[in-house]
């Protein structure tokens, strides 16, 4: 038999209380093929989800996001699938970011997609989205379920994008 001090007790307490936290404010997101053409496979990726801002050690503010990134595949080499950003935008709390260029890889062989993607904000100064995530096709043709943990590093602050996505 197992006895637990109360510490120990307190600890298991504050974790499942943590992990419940996550599970509700992790939102939901699609990811999907948007564009498939033959000739170039262009791929658009549409994503919603929040957010999150760190004001200081005690407070983080979140907002809901919008994501939208066109993707070139540019080679293949093994396991690994190489693309190009070729434009995109992020709208979170009202603002606009602007994505002109970045790169990326697919690594099929553990179903992980990374990718760094460079723009502006809407006063023209440079940030940068970078994330990494991993993928699994649904049961529903032309949908990626994606879980994603990506950073938005701006002039300013630094954001964190938690998504999870599932299928439309």
């Amino acid at each position: 038999m197992i006895t637990l001090s109360r510490k120990n007790k307190i600890a298991i307490i504050a974790i499942a209380v943590i992990a419940i936290t996550l599970v509700i404010t992790v939102p939901n997101v699609y990811a999907q093929t948007i564009a498939n053409n033959a000739v170039s496979n262009i791929r658009t990726l549409n994503a919603k989800g929040n957010i999150y801002q760190t004001i200081d050690s005690n407070t983080i503010k979140y907002y809901p996001a919008e994501l939208t990134l066109t993707l070139q595949p540019t080679s293949t080499k093994g396991n690994v699938k190489l693309f190009d950003v070729t434009s995109g935008t992020l709208v979170a709390n009202g603002v606009s970011y602007s994505f002109t260029s970045g790169n990326g890889g697919v690594l099929t062989g553990r179903h992980a997609v990374l990718l760094q993607a460079k723009g502006t904000d809407p006063n023209g100064q440079a940030v940068t989205l970078k994330f990494a995530g991993q993928y699994l096709y649904s049961w529903t043709e032309g949908h990626i379920v994606f879980k994603i943990d990506a950073k938005l590093q701006t002039a300013d602050t630094n954001y964190t994008l938690l998504m999870q996505a599932s299928p439309v």
